[in-house]
């Protein structure tokens, strides 16, 4: 569960529910340098080839950065100081999304596949943020989807509701 990166203090609660795209993010920034570093030098290969080398190289650059700036960085921070909920972006950018006593915790299905998000008690179906991966039906998802709830849900819903 440590792809979560649960960080809790006794005023604040800290979830980053999508830093598991990290390895992927790595990876393909290393494809994108490796052709950047490696098609210069390859002097047989056709201009056109070469062309669309860089290209890919590019968009994958672009989605590894983009991947970790509007996912993987972002956190979840649950502050009892301000009685708030706050989605924090990379460089400390904070959004206010609701105050912790409007917080409910529901179950998304999006294409077959179940994850857990926060919204307003009000609102949680017009407006929601996932805080954790898909489960999906598998015996593998089952064991995932049972150790999230028992180490990440558990801990963040006795957060919420101690006073």
């Amino acid at each position: 569960m440590e792809k979560y990166k649960l960080h809790i203090t006794p005023t604040e609660l800290s979830i980053k529910p999508y830093f598991a795209y990290m390895p992927k993010i790595i990876v393909f920034a290393v494809l994108a340098v490796l052709i950047f570093c490696f098609v210069p030098f390859l002097h047989q290969v056709n201009y056109n080839i070469r062309y669309t080398s860089y290209g890919i190289g590019g968009v994958m650059l672009f989605y590894s950065i983009y991947d970790y700036i509007f996912h993987a960085s972002v956190e979840f921070l649950f502050d009892k100081k301000t009685n708030s909920i706050y989605k924090v972006y990379l460089f400390s950018i904070k959004k206010r999304l609701m105050a912790l006593d409007e917080m409910t915790i529901i179950n998304t299905a999006e294409y077959g596949d179940m994850t857990y998000a926060i919204g307003k008690k009000r609102e949680q179906f017009l407006k929601n943020y996932p805080i954790s991966d898909a489960f999906s039906g598998s015996k593998r998802s089952i064991k995932r989807e049972t150790e999230y709830a028992e180490h990440i849900l558990s801990p963040l819903l006795q957060f919420v509701n101690s006073p």
